[in-house]
């Protein structure tokens, strides 16, 4: 039997793989994760680094320093980093993801949250316990209600603290057993300037940074627009943006509550009138 050659019998229907997007809608559809390589170049991730650490240490300021973070479990995370840095814009629309989100999603869906998380050597961060990016919910769905996209700002390994996952587990209800977790966990290895692109029902977890160096990621969940943004990002950004006619929908715009009938109305007048 030739390379790429298989037998079978019996089966009526299969995918075929024409373009690398469709080896990672696949890769998602039944493992729940997959590697997109070379979304931040690599020329940019000096800058990448330094832009995480101001926005995370401005944010600590906000609130007292970060022993207020850690008193709530937040220590070692920047939250919203576009309001903050217009680059963190720019990195959660590149090309490579959206291509892919529309693949996944459709044509309409939103930025549902951008948090870096910053592994640090010395400390263990809160990440390292399993969870669903769709946190608390246990049901499967037959399509994905959201994708989350984790930047490797730096290298991803067992031995940086990188993610682990449990492939498939996005179609399982209840989170599995400790027996079978220990077994099937794998860790997502990826090199700086790739994305780890998942289910966000998909169950994982951070690994500890047995390095001596800190360990960065931009993680990014796009969602349909049902669901609700974890932070309020057109109230962060005070209307920027939401002239453009992609990013007012991606950034949640046009998705939020209406305060009144007639604003609801409203705007719809004001669409129909274009």
């Amino acid at each position: 039997m030739g390379k790429g050659t298989f037998k079978s019998y019996g089966v009526k229907e299969a995918t075929e793989i024409s373009s690398e997007i469709d080896a990672h809608v696949e890769e998602i559809a039944i493992n729940g994760f997959t590697i997109v390589e070379n979304v931040i170049e690599e020329f940019e991730l000096t800058d990448v680094r330094r832009r995480i650490d101001e926005v995370y240490q401005r944010q600590a300021s906000e609130v007292g320093g970060t022993d207020n973070l850690a008193s709530i479990n937040d220590e070692f995370v920047a939250r919203c980093l576009l309001a903050y840095d217009d680059y963190f814009l720019n990195l959660a629309t590149r090309s490579k993801i959206t291509a892919l989100l529309q693949r996944i999603l459709g044509d309409y869906y939103i930025l549902q949250q951008q948090n870096a998380i910053i592994n640090s050597p010395e400390k263990q961060n809160y990440q390292v316990s399993w969870h669903r990016d769709l946190s608390y919910q246990h049901f499967v769905t037959t399509r994905p209600l959201a994708v989350s996209a984790l930047y490797c700002v730096d290298d991803f390994s067992e031995i940086t603290g990188g993610t682990y996952v449990l492939p498939a587990s996005h179609k399982v209800e209840k989170f599995p057993s400790q027996e079978f977790v220990q077994k099937y966990e794998k860790p997502a290895v990826a090199k700086a300037g790739s994305a780890i692109v998942f289910d966000s029902m998909l169950f994982h977890r951070g690994g500890i940074n047995n390095s001596t160096n800190i360990r960065r990621g931009v993680n990014h969940m796009y969602a349909l627009p049902f669901i609700k943004q974890q932070i309020e990002i057109p109230a962060m950004l005070g209307g920027k943006h939401s002239d453009d006619a992609f990013l007012s929908k991606f950034l949640g715009y046009e998705s939020a509550g209406e305060q009144s009938v007639v604003s609801w109305r409203s705007k719809r007048l004001e669409k129909i009138k274009r």
